[in-house]
């Protein structure tokens, strides 16, 4: 097991962009990208982590400003271009979307910490990529001025390439007679201030480097750190330094979305990779041409309408949020469970489209060098992430169609959701 020491991050003076890209020119320079990503997946895995290349690459199109605030240098965008941007980038390389989606939003999550955070951090920094680790474990001791942080977090997903990190950590112990299990706070921690421990061995998304964060007895300043039910709330206090809404959402159901990108991405770049070696495919016994025999035909159109129809669940939930958060309006209770329904759908949809295509390579699509195989990996992992877990977001909407408690307090306390005959409406997202 190797200790990296993290290197101190290198200071700019913050600046508001003096241009910013339309959605459609974003995604375009991502797309554009796509050659450039599939010439380094194989490199990326061996790797375990982004090439610095690639890193240059996201940063020259500004992918990694997205979420970052306009005050910042930033490009403060609305919801829904993340998912346009990373499927892109999914086609060409799924550990690069992931990074560019799972770990780019979290400048979307230091914009909520306390304005005294954001202005002793961003302005030294304004190009910040920033990591996060909340699996795993720590705790925090409350001490004059601040917290003593002490564990030690898996799965930092581009740590390495992290300018700074935020960890969640238990203050106060498990009561067994109260119940209570003590409150969650965030840490926003600078260089010097962790080690990443480098232990990411994985079967799909080899190259995210989602290596551990480890920190001993470190002492936070009070206003580096933040109640999570704070921060992710729709009045974090770091919100009234910017305009958008963005960083006024109820945070998990727009969290769920930055799954969808690289979950799409790969699938697609499956199915296009699928496509392209097969047109040149020769039987191997007999030579005749794949791509002229009719089974084929039907289950390549097959997929190919799975992946549109998880592409309309998707963009129907991004669009929706987004019409939500620019007319400030607060979700319906139902929102999370129906958003989880959809989005597992669309991963479903998603696993069996490519999953359909890569099964008809035989041993071909096997070879540790077929660019298919390496997408289906990525995909398999990306789909086990419990936010898009099917058996997790669809038992609480089952639960509601039958009138059993979900153990959401909104939703079990708000049953407008009920149509007169009993029947929840869980298929209108307007009310």
């Amino acid at each position: 097991m190797k200790v990296k020491k993290k290197k101190t991050a290198a200071k700019t003076s913050s600046k508001t962009p003096s241009w910013v890209p339309t959605a459609a020119e974003i995604t375009k320079a991502a797309r554009d990208l796509v050659p450039k990503l599939r010439d380094r997946a194989a490199e990326t895995d061996k790797l375990r982590d982004l090439p610095a290349a690639t890193i240059a690459d996201l940063k020259k199109a500004g992918i990694h400003k997205i979420f970052t605030p306009r005050r910042y240098g930033g490009f403060e965008m609305d919801w829904g271009v993340h998912v346009d941007v990373t499927r892109e980038l999914g086609r060409g390389c799924g550990s690069t979307s992931w990074v560019a989606s799972v770990v780019y939003c979290h400048t979307w999550l230091l914009a909520r910490f306390h304005p005294e955070a954001q202005e002793e951090f961003w302005p030294t920094c304004p190009d910040a990529v920033i990591g996060t680790a909340f699996a795993g474990g720590g705790t925090m001791r409350e001490v004059k001025g601040g917290f003593i942080l002490d564990g030690r977090w898996k799965f930092s997903s581009g740590i390495n390439h992290a300018d700074c990190a935020v960890v969640a950590a238990r203050v106060g112990e498990y009561d067994p007679h109260s119940g209570q299990r003590g409150i969650f706070r965030m840490a926003l921690l600078l260089p010097g201030e962790y080690e990443v421990i480098d232990v990411w061995h994985s079967e799909g998304l080899r190259g995210t480097g989602s290596n551990d964060i480890k920190v001993t007895e470190r002492f936070i300043p009070a206003h580096r750190t933040i109640l999570t039910e704070e921060a992710t709330g729709t009045t974090p206090p770091g919100a009234r330094l910017h305009k958008s809404y963005i960083y006024n959402v109820e945070f998990s159901p727009y969290f769920f979305t930055l799954l969808t990108g690289p979950m799409m991405g790969t699938a697609i770049g499956a199915f296009e990779q699928y496509c392209e070696q097969t047109k040149a495919r020769k039987g191997q016994m007999f030579g005749e041409a794949v791509a002229e025999q009719v089974p084929v035909q039907i289950r390549v159109g097959e997929s190919a309408a799975e992946l549109h129809a998880a592409r309309l669940l998707v963009d129907n939930t991004t669009k929706w949020l987004h019409e939500f958060g620019v007319a400030r309006r607060p979700l319906p209770a139902t929102s999370l469970q129906i958003i989880r329904r959809d989005l597992a759908l669309a991963a479903k949809l998603s696993q069996r489209a490519a999953g359909r295509v890569a099964g008809m390579m035989g041993v071909t699509g096997q070879i540790g060098a077929n660019p298919v195989q390496r997408a289906m990996r990525d995909l398999r992992t990306i789909c086990s992430h419990g936010g898009i877990q099917w058996d997790a977001s669809m038992g609480p909407v089952g639960k509601m169609l039958f009138g059993v408690s979900t153990g959401d307090k909104r939703v079990d306390a708000d049953r407008d959701y009920l149509e007169p005959a009993g029947v929840p409406n869980l298929f209108d997202r307007t009310n």
